[in-house]
């Protein structure tokens, strides 16, 4: 029922946190209804005087952004702080926003998706004054739980973006620049439908799986010697 719900604190005395629109998708651009929104909370629970809606008549103050289906995904980047946000859409049109505040995310005007049933959700993918995704999945890949990676044991992927995917059962790397997808990798696949990715504190990326249930961990490949091709001290 597209509960959607993940947190993020920025650091900064602030908690963000995302809600779904339930199945009641015209909550999602009703501003006086938090479904559908991501919120941004002071970590004691007050809401922020510079939030974009404080003193709107009919809107909750906590909203920062609106027009989300069923965020699946909240992460910030160390570097930039931007809020990136991952979204299921109906039978495709999976999301991947830059979330920013006041902003309308379109949900259910505008979609690349459609009903379960093959029948048009909408007639428009754009509309003037709802933002566009960064990047859509369609064919849906039912994505998933999102973070950067910030530790040392594998420098080439320092600061970029790990999607996780349920139906499709994916790993996915993005490398983003300049707020856009410059490259998508699928790490791993069929492995199992994956609930969460993580950056841990010690530097390894840690994968959630839903069925079978479990947690792996990725560690690096041994080196591999050019000569031979084996690893260093491996036997025949």
């Amino acid at each position: 029922m597209h509960f959607g719900s993940r947190f993020v604190f920025d650091g900064k005395g602030h908690l963000f946190f995302s809600i779904g629109e339930r199945g009641h998708k015209e909550d999602a651009q009703d501003l006086s209804r938090p479904n559908g929104k991501v919120h941004r909370l002071h970590e004691d629970g007050s809401i922020p005087k510079d939030n974009p809606f404080v003193g709107r008549e009919g809107a909750l103050p906590s909203i920062w952004s609106y027009g989300n289906r069923n965020p699946q995904g909240l992460a910030r980047p160390p570097v930039t702080g931007e809020l990136w946000e991952t979204e299921h859409g109906p039978r495709g049109g999976d999301e991947l926003n830059r979330i920013e505040p006041g902003l309308n995310y379109g949900w259910p005007v505008i979609t690349y998706g459609m009903n379960y049933d093959g029948t048009p959700m909408t007639d428009r993918t754009a509309q003037e004054g709802m933002q566009q995704p960064v990047l859509h999945w369609t064919p849906s890949i039912a994505v998933c739980a999102v973070d950067f990676y910030t530790g040392s044991h594998f420098p080439q992927w320092k600061n970029e973006l790990f999607v996780g995917a349920l139906a499709q059962q994916e790993v996915r790397r993005l490398r983003l620049k300049g707020g856009k997808v410059v490259h998508q990798e699928v790490l791993f696949k069929d492995v199992g439908r994956v609930r969460d990715v993580v950056s841990g504190p010690d530097g390894y990326l840690y994968v959630a799986f839903n069925g079978p249930d479990r947690i792996a961990r990725l560690v690096p490949a041994p080196a591999v010697e050019p000569a031979s091709g084996k690893a260093p001290g491996a036997k025949p």
